[in-house]
């Protein structure tokens, strides 16, 4: 079942920048990735889909309410749970607090015990119940992100929206706060915007690639890493020609080899066959004119 259905959404800012270019989308049940460079458009399309803020043009429906009723709205703000990328909780409160408070906010209606055994509850799938009675303030980075995923559950919503939750994170943090978003995919419809492909290799069995305010590709993993087969080539560093795209380095056998993107075959070059989805994300970019984090030689 579809939970939002976007058509033509277009937001153009008072300056005259078009972040958003006509965007359809549909949104149902598990895990969606969505993937693009820095400045194309992602936060932009999620704090709309969050009604933060309001399109140029276009719709939304979500779950067949409309946000243009103000009765709709009401309860499609209760169907999501947001985590901002600048998510900071109050740092004078603990976590049991502030997960108190967010639930005051958003009228949850539990009795006092039964508030207090969700709240336990959250915090445990979230890591944190042995911190629980520390001031969020005195978290690590990756521990605010865990606490942000606690708040957007806290009233049960039908989908968690997450915006660059690994960002700044060290690799530990990284790979624990992606174990617990993993679980939460389990109960609860998610969408993850982020440019680190690791953050959704591995759990999403749907990606969304957004780049210059538009949708360039939606399809399976599988289907983005299949477009990049004959287009990637492995050139030994020590013999690779000026010019080349690189996509990635790999070492082998003590061995450098560069892995570079081309419609042709370059010199002293073999075919990459063996294609990963970071891989296969730069080059689809590179293709039609992006640039991911690359590098010249």
């Amino acid at each position: 079942m579809e939970m939002i259905t976007v058509r033509g959404l277009r937001k153009v800012y008072g300056d005259g920048r078009e972040a958003l270019c006509g965007i359809d989308l549909e949104i149902g049940e598990g895990m969606l990735g969505v993937l693009g460079p820095n400045g194309a458009g992602k936060t932009t399309l999620l704090s709309i889909l969050v009604l933060a803020l309001e399109p140029t043009e276009g719709e939304r429906v979500y779950a067949g309410l409309d946000p243009r009723d103000s009765a709709s709205r009401a309860a499609i703000r209760r169907m999501i749970g947001y985590l901002p990328q600048d998510f900071r909780p109050l740092g004078e409160l603990t976590a049991r607090e502030y997960l108190a408070h967010c639930a005051a906010l958003r009228e949850i209606p539990l009795r006092r015990r039964a508030l207090r055994e969700r709240i336990d509850l959250l915090l445990e799938a979230v890591g944190l119940h042995e911190a629980a009675s520390r001031r969020s303030g005195t978290y690590s980075g990756g521990m605010r992100r865990r606490l942000g995923i606690a708040q957007a559950l806290i009233h049960s919503p039908r989908l968690v929206v997450v915006d660059e939750p690994t960002a700044g994170l060290d690799p530990e943090e990284r790979i624990r706060f992606r174990t617990v978003i993993t679980e939460v995919a389990e109960e609860t419809a998610v969408l993850l915007s982020t440019h680190i492909v690791e953050d959704v290799e591995a759990t999403c069995e749907r990606i969304v690639v957004v780049a210059g305010g538009s949708v360039l590709f939606d399809d399976a993993p599988t289907a983005l890493m299949h477009l990049a087969l004959g287009r990637l080539w492995a050139v030994e560093a020590a013999a690779a020609p000026e010019g080349l795209l690189i996509v990635s380095r790999r070492v082998e056998d003590e061995q450098q080899w560069l892995i570079v993107a081309a419609d042709e075959r370059p010199v002293n070059s073999s075919p990459h066959d063996d294609v990963t989805l970071e891989e296969a994300y730069a080059t689809f970019l590179l293709h039609r004119g992006f640039a991911p984090s690359t590098e010249t030689t």
